[in-house]
């Protein structure tokens, strides 16, 4: 088959999931069990707990917090991953310090980004929906977070 078959192909199949999706959409909370399955595939990962969540310190930023940003640490294996996330953006320092590779995962992407000497690292440009990191510091066992909503 030449490339315009697989052109073909692959419009045929965008269209086929476009009338699926109109027709018989996926449930949100199958996507959500889907995703948390999905974290089995990083099982050389240890998976990092979560120590703090400023919406368990404030419950009411849930409903009407949209000009406080949400505030999250995460622990695993010695790391401590401290997040700050708003809007379109996360901001992050690890403890102890050090360049690490971060993958931030979404369900339809990934962007990598890599934290500086002291630790920090920023992820911009970020849509809404559950997203998790993967950090793999520098000589270091990778570690991944939980889903979380952006």
């Amino acid at each position: 088959m030449d490339d315009e078959g697989f052109d073909l192909e692959d419009e045929l199949e965008d269209e086929l999931r476009e009338i699926a999706g109109l027709l018989d959409p996926v449930p949100p909370a199958l996507l959500d069990d889907a995703m948390q399955a999905f974290t089995l595939r990083t099982l050389d990962a240890e998976l990092a707990a979560l120590t703090f969540d400023s919406w368990d310190e404030e419950p009411s930023t849930k409903v009407r917090g949209a000009g406080l940003p949400r505030l999250l640490t995460f622990e695993a294996g010695g790391v401590a991953v401290e997040l700050e996330v708003f809007a379109a953006r996360v901001v992050g320092r690890l403890s102890p310090e050090g360049p690490a590779e971060i993958d931030v995962q979404r369900r339809d992407e990934e962007l990598r980004v890599r934290s500086d000497e002291l630790g920090r690292f920023t992820a911009d440009g970020l849509t809404r929906g559950p997203l998790r990191l993967r950090v793999t510091p520098d000589g270091g066992a990778p570690i991944v977070t939980s889903w979380t909503r952006l």
